[in-house]
């Protein structure tokens, strides 16, 4: 495939605006296990905001992404021309805000059978996330009897833990915390079994639904609540931290708890070998689930052209902190 491809660039400038601009790119030619993928829709995500924060010379963001196969490179073999495919992809590379784009096929899996292309772009990522949470690291299991606290139960990251939660571990109890009425309802929509408001003290409400405390916390906003985790979990309790450092963890000590960080694009590699599952199967798995009625789109709204506009105001709600769901940019 030849021509010219479009693609849009966010950088930091001076006065801590956000610029967006379009540029024309060659057509990129796949290499090794490479797809070239016709981008149909994008979501994006605060980590799209925190490199685009990190550059002045500007970045490609765009890391959720669902599109058509349309070349391959000579060693790619799970996935064919033609196919949908929807992924995260890695930080090595381009984000996905452009026409066409490469991936390789090892972080790709084909996209939700009878979704549409706006909702299967909103899973990639914040799927990721939750099933490293809570089956990587949590080691979470159908049988185990056990409450969940999800800190930002409203956010991308927390609905696809509520819902997988849901979806994978029957015997789970699920309270979630938002701060505002509508953020309360999405939370519950997904499939929380209690909401309590993060912006009053959360131990009197979490132990008036679980006296015994909480087993796990999965947390999206964690600066500042490491007291408050401490009065909430049982002990020897697990604590996933979503977000970025610096956090004193020092309060859980009493508690023999254990803290793990979570960075979805650490296992960001083709050819991962280590500890966890590699991306490519989550995915399968997650598409299988989407497929079969047991997850929902976590989809708040529909932006639907790709623009200058379009990107920078998507950008910017996100970094305002105050959204529900994921935001999703149609591109055809």
């Amino acid at each position: 495939m030849t021509g010219l491809s479009q693609a849009l660039t966010a950088r930091c400038v001076p006065g801590g605006g956000l610029a967006v601009d379009r540029v024309d790119r060659s057509v990129p030619t796949p290499a090794g296990h490479d797809l070239l993928v016709r981008v149909r829709a994008i979501s994006v995500n605060p980590v799209d905001v925190k490199r685009v924060r990190a550059s002045e010379r500007g970045i490609i963001p765009g890391f959720d992404a669902v599109g058509e196969v349309v070349a391959t490179g000579p060693a790619a073999c799970a996935h064919h021309v033609g196919d949908r495919v929807f992924y995260a992809g890695t930080l090595q590379r381009d984000g996905a805000a452009q026409d066409t784009h490469l991936v390789d096929e090892r972080l790709c899996a084909r996209a939700p059978t009878g979704w549409e292309d706006t909702d299967a772009a909103a899973l990639p990522l914040t799927m990721i996330t939750a099933w490293e949470a809570l089956i990587d690291k949590l080691d979470c299991a159908p049988s185990h009897e056990e409450t969940i606290l999800v800190v930002g139960g409203a956010g991308g990251v927390g609905s696809a833990v509520i819902q997988l939660a849901r979806a994978l571990l029957p015997a789970v109890d699920i309270i979630a915390t938002a701060s505002r009425s509508d953020s309360a309802a999405w939370a519950r929509r997904q499939g929380a079994h209690h909401v309590v408001d993060h912006t009053e003290p959360l131990a009197p409400q979490v132990r008036a639904l679980s006296p015994g405390g909480v087993t796990k916390i999965v947390s999206t906003a964690s600066g500042g609540r490491i007291e408050e985790f401490a009065d909430v979990l049982s002990p020897f309790g697990h604590v996933v931290g979503v977000d970025r450092g610096p956090i004193d963890v020092t309060p859980l000590k009493p508690l023999s708890a254990t803290w793990h960080w979570i960075y979805m694009f650490t296992k960001a590699v083709p050819d991962w070998s280590g500890p966890g599952t590699p991306h490519a199967m989550i995915l399968e798995r997650v598409a299988e689930l989407a497929a079969n009625g047991k997850l929902r789109s976590p989809v708040h709204s529909v932006v639907p052209e790709l623009t200058v506009d379009s990107l920078r105001d998507a950008l910017l709600t996100i970094e305002g902190g105050h959204g529900v769901g994921k935001t999703v940019i149609r591109l055809e």
